[in-house]
């Protein structure tokens, strides 16, 4: 598996860089609704949700003001029932010019890459290059920053999650739809999802009509700040006791943070070795 996962990286040196994105530091909140996207399938002729996924860019060290750009979701998506790889699956993005929804089409579960420290952690990333796409990756440095207050939310504090959706019959378009609650268990503790064992998560209000996806981007926010908090776990075992009706798993921005780095310094020591020129 490693040597596909070294084939995928190589594959994608030069289409995963990508241009500097606009300056994040003057953000709003609302910008992030362009970091995510939708994971389909097809069956009898209608399109099945099967959960989120969302853009991270990483810096690159070897071409500075440019970055990486890689796909992340819940692990687990990717699986079938059986804890196999499932086939057929398919990115749902707006079209940068008409604002139409468009399908792209994913690579298996065996072509992602996963947590250096944590294979088990239900994360799962690949470079991914949307070509005419309107997305807008959550730049690394709204992952990290452990000693930032903003990283660490209280008990009820306010986070919004995001996920996608088709509008429209016959002219269907993409929208990124932001659902709002708390913070519930700011501490991860080891929790059963269901497809993807024991995982370490916080939890979240989602209201009363929550609409949990798996693999959606959990942001905390203060002012115009915001910072990715971790990744919704629809899943939890934990939310079938009546105590945690309601709630939701998040797992932590710093398994994001991990896998995404660790890619990216592969393909900064490839493309500093493809730099080079004979004298």
């Amino acid at each position: 598996m490693r040597k596909a996962i070294a084939a995928t990286l190589a594959l994608a040196i030069v289409a995963a860089i990508s241009a500097p994105p606009k300056s994040f530091a003057d953000s709003v909140p609302t910008q992030t609704l362009r970091n995510v996207a939708g994971i389909v399938s097809h069956h009898d002729r209608r399109v099945v949700q099967v959960g989120t996924a969302f853009f991270v860019a990483v810096p690159s060290g070897a071409f500075p003001g440019r970055s990486f750009v890689y796909l992340v979701t819940a692990r687990h998506n990717l699986l079938d029932d059986q804890g196999n790889g499932r086939s057929g699956l398919f990115l749902t993005l707006e079209d940068a010019k008409t604002a139409a929804m468009r399908e792209e089409p994913l690579p298996v579960e065996s072509k992602w890459v996963f947590d250096p420290h944590n294979e088990k952690a239900d994360v799962a990333a690949i470079p991914f290059t949307a070509e005419g796409a309107s997305i807008a990756p959550i730049p690394l440095s709204s992952l990290l920053g452990t000693d930032d207050p903003l990283m660490r939310p209280e008990t009820g504090a306010q986070i919004y999650y995001l996920t996608a959706a088709t509008v429209g019959a016959t002219q269907p378009r993409f929208e990124a739809l932001a659902r709002f609650g708390h913070v519930s268990v700011p501490v991860p503790a080891e929790t059963a999802v269901n497809g993807a064992g024991l995982q370490e998560l916080s939890l979240l209000d989602g209201g009363g009509t929550p609409g949990f996806s798996s693999g959606a981007p959990v942001f905390v926010s203060a002012g115009l700040r915001f910072a990715l908090w971790g990744i919704l776990e629809a899943n939890s075992a934990l939310t079938s006791d009546p105590v945690f009706a309601g709630l939701a798993g998040v797992l932590p921005a710093k398994y994001v943070a991990e896998t995404v780095r660790a890619m990216a310094e592969i393909q900064d020591k490839a493309l500093r070795g493809t730099a080079k020129t004979p004298d």
